[in-house]
């Protein structure tokens, strides 16, 4: 059979060629290590998952481009993110509600497929170069507002392969977005073109625009300096955080990590205790354990149930510690707003036992989760009872944080900026923090609400974009997994497994250096999104033309429905 009358074969079943493009690229997403079907998840399906898509495309409508790619993003979204389903103390709501979510999501696939049939019809195949164009303006737009939720962006399903993401910190994760979509577009080019000579063209050109950003980052990565811990005894070895980043020499930072494995467990009668008998313990161990004395102890999200502000005999306890060890805690807590009593997410570091701790409020809820989206435009969603929908998960409602915090280790001077949770996933919002000063970066977070999922794996992944985008080292610090060190060139350490106690410490390095990222932001989208309102503002002149090229024959002019 030829291939013109396979891929006619296979337009008379779109739909389940949309599906497929969904499902190959959550293939390209982490999952947990222990799952059936760990073997067949892999970060290189994403380079070829939209083709089946791009195939249904060919001699479509509008209205049917845009049903197709919101039925292959609805099942790319609603398996990629099925663990928000799972989230402990939910009901049946919250499934209902992560199938809504899936299906919000899916429609910026739709917006993408769309303008790219509009585009086909009045420009003919060429349109099909302005996909991996209309594709990053539409993540963009997916980071944007209080429904923002740039988790999943493909970019981000290359965080495994350091080699492949180098050039983030020029066009940050939006570039690699970029990237994966052109290798798509190029294999959909080779394979409409088999059995012509222009096949082995497509081919080579395909096989450039996979090498050459991997050669650049093979590179990149082979002239950067390690962070891994010097050879004990070895009176040569430089320190490990003293090293060159870009010609400036910078010094370490040994930052401590404490997983203490307690999730739900401690909003219960005794948590406190619980908590704090555990914290205390570990913390002694990550310092006893150690050769070097830790500039910087990292406690998780929320690791004290208590508003810390509000509970002198907690701040105390956390100070007299602090005495002890002779090491600064950075510990996760709730705050209060002074004026309003609204409660904050919060990051404190309690320095010394006699200085008030320096607190940061998370400035970047959770929609639904910390606060009800819109709630402060609409009196209306103030009154809902979330808890009578959703069992015992409803929205904390916590105000958001005003400014950043940039906070300075007393005996070092080393500056870092604290992510907590869900403020990891925001390129943007990263970069900011360094931009203010930062010079190294820590996210404590809790993914234990998720279970034994792929949600705290993918969550993991993603801070590797971040580090480097911006050339930064991360201590990432979770309840009960996933911690790990990244260093600026988005290699990981010292990884630990989940649901279970763990301390792991390094030597991390510092730097004041911005990357062309971090001083510029998302330029490379932005000027996609730019690119995206021209061609928009072009289609309202009409015009028909071919569609998407499918195996080198002319494809039918298309009606609309």
């Amino acid at each position: 059979m030829s291939l013109p009358n396979t891929i006619d074969r296979i337009t008379r079943h779109r739909t389940l060629f949309a599906i497929l493009s969904g499902v190959l690229m959550a293939l390209a997403f982490p999952t947990r290590p222990d799952h059936a079907l760990a073997f067949v998840f892999g970060a290189p399906w994403a380079f070829v998952a939209l083709i089946p898509l791009f195939v249904t495309l060919v001699s479509c409508s509008r209205r049917q481009g845009w049903r197709l790619g919101w039925w292959a993003g609805f099942t790319f979204n609603l398996i990629g993110l099925y663990w928000v389903a799972f989230t402990q103390g939910g009901g049946p709501a919250v499934i209902a509600g992560t199938v809504c979510m899936a299906a919000y999501l899916g429609l910026f696939w739709g917006a993408f497929t769309l303008l790219l049939v509009a585009m086909a019809q009045r420009w003919g195949p060429r349109s099909l170069a302005a996909a991996p164009v209309l594709w990053t303006a539409s993540e963009y737009a997916l980071s944007l507002g209080e429904l923002g939720f740039p988790w999943l962006l493909l970019g981000h399903s290359q965080g495994c392969y350091p080699a492949a993401i180098q050039y983030a910190e020029f066009t940050g994760v939006y570039g690699i977005s970029f990237w994966i979509v052109v290798v798509n577009v190029l294999l959909y080019q080779f394979v409409s073109a088999l059995g012509s000579d222009v096949s082995r063209r497509w081919a080579i050109v395909a096989l450039v625009a996979v090498c050459a950003p991997i050669l650049y980052g093979w590179t990149v990565l082979e002239n950067s300096p390690s962070v891994d811990h010097p050879r004990q005894g070895d009176e040569s070895a430089t320190r490990v955080g003293e090293v060159r980043v870009g010609g400036v020499r910078v010094g370490g930072v040994r930052v401590g990590l404490v997983q203490n494995n307690l999730g739900l467990a401690k909003w219960s009668p005794g948590g406190l205790e619980k908590s704090f008998e555990s914290l205390e313990r570990l913390s002694r161990s990550v310092v006893a354990s150690q050769p070097q004395q830790p500039d910087l102890i990292v406690w998780p999200e929320t690791a004290l149930p208590c508003y810390l502000s509000l509970r002198p005999q907690c701040s105390r306890r956390v100070q007299n510690l602090v005495a002890t060890l002779g090491t600064p805690i950075l510990t996760g807590a709730s705050n209060v707003e002074p004026s309003t009593g609204e409660p904050y997410n919060a990051a404190f570091l309690i320095r010394d036992a006699s200085s008030p701790p320096v607190a940061y409020a998370k400035m970047h809820l959770v929609p639904f989760g910390e606060r009800t989206p819109f709630r402060d435009s609409f009196a209306f969603l103030r009154d809902i009872d979330w808890t009578a929908l959703t069992g015992d998960l409803g929205p904390a409602e916590f105000a958001r944080g005003r400014e950043r915090t940039t906070f300075e280790l007393p005996a070092s001077g080393a500056t870092f900026a604290a992510l907590i949770c869900f403020e990891s996933v925001f390129p943007d919002f990263v970069r900011n923090s360094v931009a203010e000063g930062a010079e190294f970066l820590v996210n404590i977070t809790n993914d234990s609400w998720f279970g034994r999922t792929a949600g705290p794996y993918q969550h993991a992944q993603l801070t590797v974009m971040r580090a480097v985008e911006n050339r930064r080292a991360i201590a990432r610090c979770a309840t009960s997994g996933i911690s790990l060190f990244v260093d600026p060139y988005g290699r990981t350490f010292d990884r630990t497994p989940i649901f279970a106690e763990a301390v792991v410490s390094r030597e991390l390095p510092r730097s004041r250096l911005l990357t062309f990222y971090t001083r510029h932001g998302d330029w490379f989208a932005q000027l996609s999104t730019a690119m995206v309102v021209v061609f928009a503002f072009l289609l309202v002149a009409g015009g028909r033309n071919k569609l998407l090229p499918g195996a080198g024959e002319a494809m039918r002019n298309s009606e609309d429905s």
